[in-house]
C-alpha cells in the first residue's frame, strides 16, 4: 500500500463521520492504529517522514466483558423447569453439567459418547459461516473426556431412543453422514446461530436472569471453583 493512497483511504473513512458523535470501540481503534502504523511505515520507506510516529503509541485499553452466572439453586431451578419431551433439554443439560461450548455440542457424535461408561469424548467442534457449517477442532485443541453425572447420563440415553425412533420413522430419507448427537429430526444438522437464539428466548422472561449459552459455560466453571477443582478438570458437576 503506498503512503498517499493509505492516508487518503483513512481519511476518507474519517470525514463520513464528521458531525456524527460515535464511541470508536477498542477494537476499531486498534484498527485504524494498525492502518496507520503501516501507511506511516511506508511514508519512512519513501523517505516522506524519518521516523515511523505510531510507534510507542499506546494500544487502547480492553475491558473484557462481564458475564452473567447462575448460582446453583437457579441453574437446578433452570433444569427442573426444562421438558423431557423438549429436543433441547438434552442439549442445554449436557452444557450445564459439562462445560461444552456451543460448538462442541453441535459437532459431537454419537461415536464420541459412552453410554455405558458414561463419558464424552470431546474431539471437534463447528462453527457457522452463514448458512454453511464447519467441523475443525475444538478451540485452544481442548480435547477432552468428561464424566457425566446420574441425571446427565440419563438424559442422554432417553434422548438416543428419540433419535432412533426419529430414524424409523423417515426411514431412506433419513441420511445420517455424521452420527451427530443433536439434530432435526429428519438429521438435518443445527446452526449455532440458531441454538444461540432458542436458548436466549428460553431464559427470557424468568425470575433469575437471561443467560447468553456460552455463560452457561461460566456457570459450570464457576461452580467448579467453588467445589474446588479445575475448570479443565473434565468432571461434570452436579446440577
Amino acid at each position: 500500500m503506498e503512503f498517499d493512497e493509505a492516508v487518503d483511504g483513512f481519511g476518507s473513512a474519517v470525514a463520513g463521520a464528521v458531525g456524527v458523535e460515535v464511541a470508536l470501540s477498542p477494537r476499531k481503534v486498534e484498527f485504524a492504529r494498525a492502518v496507520l502504523r503501516r501507511a506511516m511505515a511506508d511514508a519512512v520507506v519513501d523517505r516522506h517522514l524519518e521516523v515511523n510516529p505510531v510507534i510507542g503509541t499506546k494500544r487502547p485499553k480492553t475491558v473484557k466483558p462481564k458475564h452473567t452466572t447462575w448460582t446453583g439453586v437457579q441453574l437446578r431451578d433452570f433444569l427442573d423447569s426444562l421438558d423431557e419431551a423438549d429436543r433441547w433439554a438434552p442439549p442445554w443439560l449436557l452444557a450445564a453439567a459439562t462445560g461444552m461450548r456451543r460448538g462442541e455440542l453441535l459437532a459431537l457424535r454419537w461415536a464420541d459418547v459412552d453410554l455405558d461408561a458414561g463419558m464424552v469424548r470431546i474431539d471437534r467442534s463447528v462453527t457457522q459461516i452463514a448458512q454453511a457449517l464447519t467441523y475443525t477442532s475444538p478451540k485452544n485443541h481442548e480435547r477432552r473426556d468428561v464424566t457425566l453425572d446420574g441425571r446427565t447420563l440419563a438424559a442422554m440415553r432417553a434422548w438416543r431412543k428419540v433419535q432412533l425412533g426419529e430414524r424409523m420413522t423417515w426411514g431412506a430419507a433419513y441420511r445420517d453422514t455424521e452420527g451427530l448427537v443433536f439434530t432435526w429430526e429428519d438429521v438435518r444438522p443445527v446452526l449455532p446461530d440458531y441454538a444461540t437464539r432458542a436458548f436466549g428466548d428460553l431464559t427470557a422472561g424468568r425470575e433469575i436472569p437471561r443467560l447468553k449459552l456460552h455463560e452457561l459455560r461460566h456457570t459450570h466453571a464457576t461452580m467448579l471453583l467453588r467445589d474446588g477443582a479445575s475448570p479443565r478438570g473434565g468432571q461434570a458437576t452436579r446440577p
